[in-house]
């Protein structure tokens, strides 16, 4: 089984990075009967991404061949993207170092993922509302009511 989690520097003794799409590295342990048989760091391609972190980040784990990732948590582009391809994502506490977790994990001690804000909490979201309007539309019968007003335009027709 391989099982990819976020760090910072990478390793067995490194803790999990809170963050999966701008973790910097990325430590991939592989685990047969129970016991790791390798690990490996490799540096995250979506780290230093303006946009699309999370994506590319589940993107280069889908490549890797994981079938479980660890992180502090998941924002909702990296999420929807591992879920999916089938890859079981899984959280873990920041003080928990990557051997802690993926041991933990293979007890059966660590449960879903949590859920943070896409970025890791850099902003920049767009926000879809509901509109009320309901104003009288000014001139050329185009209201611009958008929550349901229907706009009596009191323009004049001209000749």
């Amino acid at each position: 089984m391989r099982i990819i989690v976020s760090t910072v520097n990478g390793g067995l003794d490194d803790r999990v990075n809170p963050a999966f799409g701008r973790t910097p590295t990325f430590t991939i342990v592989d685990v047969e009967n129970g016991a790791i048989t390798s690990v490996q760091v490799v540096p995250n391609p979506g780290y230093s991404q303006p946009r699309g972190a999370g994506v590319t980040a589940a993107q280069f784990a889908i490549d890797q061949g994981a079938e479980v990732v660890i992180a502090g948590q998941f924002g909702p582009n990296s999420s929807g993207v591992l879920q999916a391809a089938g890859i079981r994502m899984v959280s873990a506490p920041a003080d928990m170092t990557v051997r802690e977790a993926v041991e933990a994990f293979l007890r059966g001690e660590l449960s879903g993922p949590v859920m943070g804000p896409e970025g890791g909490g850099m902003g920049g979201g767009y926000g879809a509302g509901y509109g009320r309007g309901r104003g009288m539309g000014r001139g050329m019968g185009r209201g611009r009511g958008a929550g349901g007003g229907m706009g009596r335009g009191r323009g004049w027709g001209g000749w």
